[in-house]
């Protein structure tokens, strides 16, 4: 219990210095695990009286397996509802991916458990179990941090509130798009001297661009066209930030920031304007229902990719050590 509350320790300075540093992941991942580890170690083998060994591996597979199908499976009934709510893009279909994913893992242990435990001593399933619960457990922790980070925007008063864009059908913007704006409003109306940046381009299958939607958005819901600055340049989220920043220096320098995205989004948005040198804080929007499942695997599998070197190294080390300490025992 002591390495816990060390770990929690590192993860709670760690924040302090900048919480938008992507080790945080790492040390709010080592700290429930540790946590978790404890628990385990600590209090149900003692108490049930149990002997860890491959069959209690194989097992919590299972049952892990079995319980993510299922919300899978509930996910997949709300693509139709999305897809006519915020359109036909390929995106939406991101958590057929990932339950299919999960599916094989599922299938390959279900199916042929005999080959996985008698083969080198069981190292084939632990490799892929840990392969399994590594692409998990960070799924679920930034997931996790993303609510996390999304109430610190309350701490720190910023002299910019920049929303990033989203897709609009025709000259309207999505339900998507309208938390982040109405997310913008709430914090506009805390601090009425704050100017509001709406950022997003034209699409090639877009009449307008996004950020002139987002204008006659908010002008429409009582504020003043020149609270209102647009960038209509930008493409994706990065340049979204590159963007917001230069227009932000062209009215103050070292200008404070409050990045406003959705729940799922603003851990990438975070990371990214770290990585740009953008003095910012960010919140979130809420977001129907329906839109979270493939909005998070989406943003998962992005902020995997962006850190994929990191991730190469973790994964490697980590199969390293289980492979030669299995070896070893054999």
């Amino acid at each position: 219990m002591f390495i816990t509350l060390f770990f929690l320790m590192l993860l709670i300075i760690s924040y302090i210095v900048d919480f938008r540093q992507y080790k945080n992941v790492f040390l709010l991942g080592i700290f429930l695990v540790s946590l978790f580890t404890s628990i385990v170690v600590e209090v149900l083998i003692p108490f049930l009286n149990l002997h860890m060994n491959i069959n209690y591996l194989l097992m919590s597979n299972i049952i892990y397996a079995l319980i993510v199908i299922v919300v899978m499976l509930l996910s997949l009934l709300n693509i139709k509802k999305k897809i006519a709510n915020e359109g036909r893009f390929v995106t939406n279909m991101i958590v057929l991916g990932y339950g299919t994913f999960i599916l094989i893992n599922f299938l390959i242990i279900i199916f042929k458990p005999h080959i996985l435990v008698d083969d080198l001593n069981g190292l084939i399933v632990i490799v892929i179990s840990c392969l399994f619960y590594y692409l998990n457990l960070f799924f679920t922790l930034h997931n996790l941090y993303s609510w996390i980070l999304s109430g610190v925007a309350k701490r720190k008063k910023g002299d910019f509130i920049i929303v990033l864009g989203a897709g609009i059908i025709g000259e309207k913007v999505t339900p998507l798009l309208q938390a982040r704006l109405d997310k913008a409003i709430k914090l506009k109306k805390k601090s009425l001297d704050t100017m509001i940046i709406v950022s997003g381009g034209q699409g090639p299958d877009e009449i307008i661009s996004e950020a002139e939607a987002m204008r006659r958005y908010l002008v429409d819901q009582g504020i003043r066209n020149e609270e209102i600055i647009m960038e209509d340049a930008s493409t994706n989220t990065e340049e979204n930030l590159v963007f917001s920043m230069k227009v932000m220096d062209e009215y103050k320098k070292g200008a404070i920031a409050t990045i406003v995205s959705n729940h799922f989004h603003i851990l990438r948005a975070a990371f990214l304007s770290k990585k740009l040198n953008i003095n910012a804080t960010v919140t979130g929007g809420s977001s129907k229902s329906y839109f979270y499942p493939n909005a998070y695997i989406r943003e998962y599998l992005a902020i995997m990719y962006m850190f994929k070197k990191t991730h190469a190294i973790a994964i490697i080390m980590m199969l390293v050590f289980v492979i030669a300490y299995t070896l070893l025992r054999s």
